[in-house]
C-alpha cells in the first residue's frame, strides 16, 4: 500500500478488506469515545478547564477543543454519567452502550439501580433503550388532543424590518452551556438573595429562548411571556407611539435594557451612584467586613470591566461575563480587607477554584453540604472562615 494513499481513497481495497477495516474503524471510534469522556471527566475532577482561564467545561470544549455546542454538552453529560457510574466505560468502549442510549439512561440511574439497568441496556438500540426506560419508569398517558395544522406554504424569507413586531411567537429550544459547580464565593457582587443552583438549570432553561442570526447585525429572538409581561409590552408601545409610530419592539427593548443594566451596574458596582462628600477612601486601612464599599466596587469595575479576570500560567484571561462575583484576592476568612487592592471580580466558578486553593477541595465540599443541608442557597452563606 503506497503511503501516499489518502485514508478516504479506498478503491484500492478489496471487498473483505474494506469490511474488516470498517470493522477496525468503528472499534477505534468506540474506544476513542470512552476514552475521550474518560478524559473530560478527570480534567473537570481536577478542575484544569479553570486553571485554563475557561469559566466551564462546556466553554473549553468548544473554544479549545473545538467542539460544537452539542457535541460538547452530550459527552460531558456522558462524561459526568461514566464517572458517576463506572461500569459505563468499559462498555462504551466495545460498543455494548451507546452514547444515546447511555445519555437516555441519565435521568434514572441511580446508586441502587445502576448496576441491574445498564445490564439490562446492553447491545439494545436506542429504540429499545427508551423502551426499557419507559417500562420501569412508565409515565402518565398524554390527553388526546386534535387541532388543525397550517396548510402548506413555501416559507418566505424573514423580514429584516417590520412594521409592527409580533407580540408571540413559538417557543424553541436550545442548547446552554451546562453550569459544572455551585460555587462558594468569598465575596458576593449582588447582596444575598435566593439563587439557583449554577448546577440545575442547564435543562431546565433550555427552551425558554434562542438568538439567531438571520443576517448582517440582524438577528431574531423568539420567547414566550406571560399576560402580564404582554400587558407592559402593550402598554410601553403604546406610550412610545410618538416616536416609535410602527410599534416595533426592538426600540422598546432597547430602552428598557438601557435602564436596566444602568440599575444592575448601580447596585452591584455602585456605578453612576452619587457619592457621598464624607466617604473613606477606597486605599484605607482594609475593613473587616463583608461589605464591599460602593467606592471600591465601582473602581473594580472601571479596573477589571464587566468580565472575569481570571488569568492561567500562559497569560490568557477568562473573560467569562455570566456569574460575576466579587473575589477578595487575599481571603476574608484570612484577614483580607476590601481595599481595592484585593478585590477582584471573577465567574463563579473561577471564584469557587480560588476559595479551593486557598482553603481546599475538602474543606470548600464540606460548606457546601452544610449550606445544602441547611436549604441555603446564596454564595456569602458557604463563605469560609
Amino acid at each position: 500500500m503506497s503511503s501516499d494513499i489518502a485514508f478516504w481513497q479506498l478503491q484500492h481495497l478489496s471487498n473483505q478488506q474494506l469490511l474488516d477495516s470498517l470493522g477496525q474503524v468503528l472499534h477505534h471510534q468506540r474506544r476513542s469515545l470512552a476514552e475521550l469522556v474518560a478524559h473530560l471527566a478527570e480534567v473537570e475532577e481536577r478542575r484544569l478547564h479553570l486553571e485554563a482561564a475557561y469559566s466551564s467545561l462546556f466553554d473549553y470544549c468548544v473554544r479549545q477543543l473545538h467542539m460544537s455546542e452539542d457535541e460538547a454538552c452530550r459527552r460531558i453529560d456522558l462524561a459526568r454519567l461514566a464517572r458517576r457510574f463506572p461500569k459505563l466505560f468499559p462498555l462504551l468502549a466495545s460498543g455494548e452502550i451507546t452514547l444515546s442510549a447511555a445519555l437516555v439512561l441519565k435521568s434514572v440511574l441511580t446508586d441502587d439501580n445502576h448496576g441491574e439497568l445498564i445490564e439490562a441496556a446492553r447491545r439494545k438500540s436506542i429504540r429499545e433503550t427508551r423502551e426499557l426506560v419507559a417500562t420501569r419508569f412508565p409515565s402518565p398517558d398524554v390527553p388526546s388532543t386534535i387541532r388543525k395544522l397550517p396548510e402548506a406554504k413555501t416559507p418566505a424569507p424573514p423580514p429584516l424590518a417590520a412594521p409592527v413586531a409580533p407580540l408571540f411567537a413559538a417557543p424553541i429550544t436550545s442548547c446552554a452551556p451546562p453550569h459544572l459547580h455551585a460555587p462558594a464565593a468569598s465575596a458576593p457582587v449582588d447582596p444575598p438573595r435566593p439563587v439557583l443552583p449554577p448546577s440545575a438549570p442547564s435543562r431546565s432553561l433550555q427552551s425558554a429562548h434562542r438568538i439567531e442570526p438571520l443576517a448582517a447585525e440582524r438577528y431574531k429572538l423568539q420567547l414566550t411571556i406571560d399576560a402580564d409581561l404582554r400587558r407592559q409590552l402593550e402598554t410601553a408601545r403604546d406610550l412610545l407611539r410618538h416616536s416609535n409610530p410602527g410599534g416595533d419592539l426592538a426600540p422598546i427593548l432597547s430602552r428598557a435594557l438601557d435602564l436596566l443594566i444602568a440599575e444592575l451596574l448601580r447596585q452591584r458596582f455602585g456605578a453612576g451612584a452619587r457619592r457621598k462628600a464624607s466617604r473613606a477612601s477606597t486605599t484605607t486601612r482594609p475593613s473587616s467586613s463583608s461589605h464591599v464599599p460602593s467606592a471600591t466596587r465601582r473602581a473594580v469595575l472601571e479596573r477589571d470591566g464587566l468580565a472575569c479576570t481570571w488569568v492561567n500560567a500562559n497569560g490568557t484571561r477568562c473573560n467569562a461575563q455570566a456569574w460575576l462575583e466579587l473575589d477578595h484576592r487575599h481571603p476574608r476568612g484570612k484577614g483580607g480587607g476590601s481595599d481595592t487592592e484585593n478585590i477582584r471580580v471573577l465567574c463563579r466558578a473561577h471564584n469557587h477554584l480560588a476559595a479551593e486553593q486557598a482553603y481546599g477541595r475538602a474543606h470548600i465540599e464540606r460548606a457546601k453540604a452544610a449550606r445544602r443541608a441547611h436549604g441555603r442557597r446564596t454564595p456569602s452563606e458557604i463563605q469560609p472562615r
